[in-house]
């Protein structure tokens, strides 16, 4: 016994020590989740074997992936290089517009400088994320590492499911083959769902702040509002706070509450009738469970770990269900406020 939990504590290190070779890994295995099912359908109807369907996958993404580049990619990294080196300019201008409209006593150019420089702080100084021959590639090995990883858990997901299995007991397998079986469905559901909000939130958040309220950056800031939409409470709360302060940044404090307005009213068109609808409620977790595992995910593994929390949560929680489901017996009010009692059917007589 001691020698397995020893051995448990130096795995658990060695994981930790190699936390960075994860990401690309993990990428990968969320975008098998998402594929399979196509390559099942293209298998199936077609009748072509499994390896030249997830080709024929890879190959319309690619076809996918030029052709949007060639729509927007250009203009994607305009407005993204121009919000970099024109950050000087765009928080003095922020400054201005709150000074002239508050009558604030306060040096533009000093506030503007310390707050640019708190910024590069956070984010790292655009010198620093542009250095070319490191961060490309480790990005393309990255890149590369999350594909392959794809492929290979695509072609072999039998085999992943048999390595796993033989750690329980025979007469474990069938339980545990139906627990990640409904965790499978129930992952499949949030990510493709996810992917869905991501590309409506996007596609909403650009009319109105391209259309409506003119902003010189709105496709960049679309698409972060959409990816934001994946870290539940904080990432809305970023998202709208981004799209405002750009937007008081060049129109003036005027236009702060039709955008915050116009994105709070497509929360919640999204929340009341897009997600019942549509999506459903795939992960049924309290509010308070999820800011507690956005947190833990954040300083654990960072933005990785943010993007993960709720689906691992999730799993976590099927597991909970699975092994140990929730009474039959409905718990009720009891005789005084946060005292419950467990109906069990009998009347309560008085003395």
């Amino acid at each position: 016994m001691m020698f397995r939990i020893l051995a448990l504590i130096i795995f658990l290190w060695f994981i930790n020590q190699i936390r960075e070779v994860f990401p690309p890994f993990i990428v990968g295995g969320i975008i098998a989740y998402l594929l399979l099912p196509f390559v099942s359908w293209i298998n199936i109807t077609f009748k072509i074997p499994h390896k030249i369907a997830i080709a024929c996958i890879y190959v319309a993404f690619l076809l996918l992936c030029v052709g949007l580049s060639n729509l927007f990619g250009h203009q994607i990294i305009d407005q993204a290089t121009n919000l970099i080196t024109q950050r000087h300019e765009l928080v003095a201008n922020l400054l201005d517009q709150l000074k002239t409209s508050y009558k604030w006593d306060i040096d533009v150019e000093s506030r503007t400088t310390a707050i640019v420089e708190d910024l590069e702080g956070w984010f790292g100084a655009p010198t620093e994320l542009m250095h070319i021959g490191e961060i490309l590639s480790k990005s393309l090995l990255s890149l590369l590492v999350c594909i392959v990883s794809s492929i290979y858990f695509m072609v072999d997901s039998d085999r992943v499911g048999k390595f796993f299995l033989r750690f329980f007991a025979h007469e474990q397998r069938g339980t545990i083959v139906r627990l990640f079986g409904s965790m499978n469905l129930m992952l499949a559901k949030y990510i493709r769902g996810q992917l869905f909000l991501i590309l409506l939130m996007s596609s909403v958040a650009y009319i109105f702040l391209h259309f409506i309220f003119h902003l010189k950056y709105a496709l960049v800031i679309a698409i972060v509002s959409g990816v934001l939409e994946i870290i539940p409470v904080l990432g809305p709360l970023m998202a709208i706070s981004t799209a405002v302060v750009i937007g008081v940044a060049q129109h003036g404090t005027q236009v702060a509450l039709p955008i915050f307005l116009c994105y709070w009213v497509a929360r919640l068109v999204e929340d009341y009738l897009v997600v019942p609808r549509f999506i459903g409620h795939v992960v049924e977790l309290h509010p308070l469970a999820i800011i507690f595992a956005v947190l833990v995910g954040e300083v654990t593994a960072g933005a990785l770990g943010m993007l993960i929390a709720i689906p691992m949560a999730a799993a976590i929680k099927e597991i909970l269900d699975f092994y140990y489901p929730a009474p039959a017996e409905m718990i009720i009010e009891g005789p005084y406020p946060g005292t419950p009692t467990l109906e069990t059917g009998e009347t309560e007589t008085k003395n």
